[in-house]
């Protein structure tokens, strides 16, 4: 089994449309859906490696994730990938696509046994639907890394770093919600992907306004 061709370009739609659309005259910024939101990160006293994203604007960081990473840099990395939930609203998203795809079991129930049409649902759609939107959400997660004045090639050694806690293996990339740490850190380290990022971070670095790249 190998990775898909398409699983391996960061460089999403979202991305682009969004910044298509804010070179429009008089449009309103793809963002506009975040203006207002009370921003807060919690921490939850708990040995659990992981963080969440809720909807308003809150941000859920478990003890355990602190114990594995230490810098500002690391921990900005996650909360750079969770914004990016509210950013590219992912949340409306995952409740469409999921309408549709209840929709379909329903369909395939007309015609195989319900426990083989969930696992086919799982295994050929709403698995493979999660990586792609994690993969998106790390690449918009490096920019805004980037954007916040954070070195962005701090970004693969953490979802590397967080692979082998997890325990990384080979089928993680097919039967897991999430691409293993390997995948992502090898997905962020690309050439193309890298160096836009770089080229965000020297101008927040410099001290330059750094819009647009959303």
């Amino acid at each position: 089994m190998n990775w898909s061709r398409e699983d391996e370009i960061l460089d999403d739609k979202w991305v682009q449309r969004s910044r298509k659309s804010s070179q429009v005259k008089g449009s309103q910024p793809t963002t506009s859906h975040l203006e207002g939101l009370n921003w807060e990160v919690l921490v939850v006293n708990e040995p659990v490696v992981n963080a969440i994203c809720l909807p308003g604007g809150k941000i859920v960081v478990f003890r355990g994730l602190l114990e594995h990473l230490r810098t500002d840099a690391e921990i900005a990395t996650i909360i750079g990938h969770e914004v990016g939930h509210a950013v590219a609203r992912h949340i409306a998203e995952t409740i469409t696509k999921d309408l549709w795809l209840d929709i379909l079991q329903l369909i395939l129930y007309q015609f195989i046994m319900p426990d083989l049409a969930d696992k086919m649902s799982a295994l050929l759609l709403r698995l493979p639907f999660s990586r792609r939107m994690e993969i998106e959400l790390d690449y918009i997660g490096l920019l805004l890394l980037a954007s916040a004045g954070y070195d962005p090639r701090v970004a693969p050694k953490v979802f590397e770093k967080l692979g082998k806690v997890a325990g990384d293996s080979a089928m993680q990339d097919y039967l897991s919600t999430h691409p293993s740490g390997r995948k992502r850190a090898q997905l962020l380290a690309q050439t193309q992907v890298m160096e836009e990022a770089l080229v965000i971070y020297q101008e927040a670095s410099a001290g330059r306004g750094v819009e647009g790249f959303l």
